[in-house]
């Protein structure tokens, strides 16, 4: 006796599922038992995306640079698969290098990012550096005296 098999997938709403029977006695029931599977799987679980690469977090104060904020950005895609409904209940917590100081690359690692359900952490993503800032020498220092004078004169 012929049994059937299959492997078939699908994607909505930015979630992708594969459902694979084997050994069907039919045709007919091996697209069904995919056919359930895929709905199941569709109206039970969602994808929950927390952030894309380069999104921006927060501004962090740098120390001894020649900007004094730079720019926290996510390193990676950030997402997970979750029952649904139960994404009211993610926790986020936000953990920051202290006293940041220039020079700063960009790319380097400022702090990261959890994301918990339940008290379990389902997610977690580096915080890094959008952009570069240089340690502070003596003539910005200057040029900076300098151009606070001016406007101080100009009011």
């Amino acid at each position: 006796m012929a049994l059937y098999n299959i492997s078939g997938s699908a994607t909505r709403d930015n979630l992708s599922l594969i459902a694979v029977i084997m050994k069907a006695p039919s045709t007919k029931i091996r697209f069904e038992e995919v056919q359930k599977l895929l709905d199941y799987g569709f109206n039970t679980f969602s994808f929950k995306e927390f952030g894309k690469k380069g999104d921006s977090v927060k501004d962090i104060s740098i120390n001894k640079g020649v900007k004094s904020n730079i720019e926290a950005v996510l390193e990676n895609d950030s997402g997970v698969l979750i029952e649904k409904g139960k994404d009211r209940n993610i926790e986020q917590s936000l953990v920051l290098e202290e006293n940041i100081s220039a020079p700063v690359s960009a790319g380097q690692k400022l702090g990261e990012i959890s994301f918990s359900l339940d008290g379990e952490i389902i997610s977690t993503v580096n915080l890094v550096a959008k952009d570069s800032v240089e340690k502070i020498n003596l003539f910005t220092m200057a040029k900076r005296v300098y151009y606070s004078w001016v406007d101080l004169l100009r009011s």
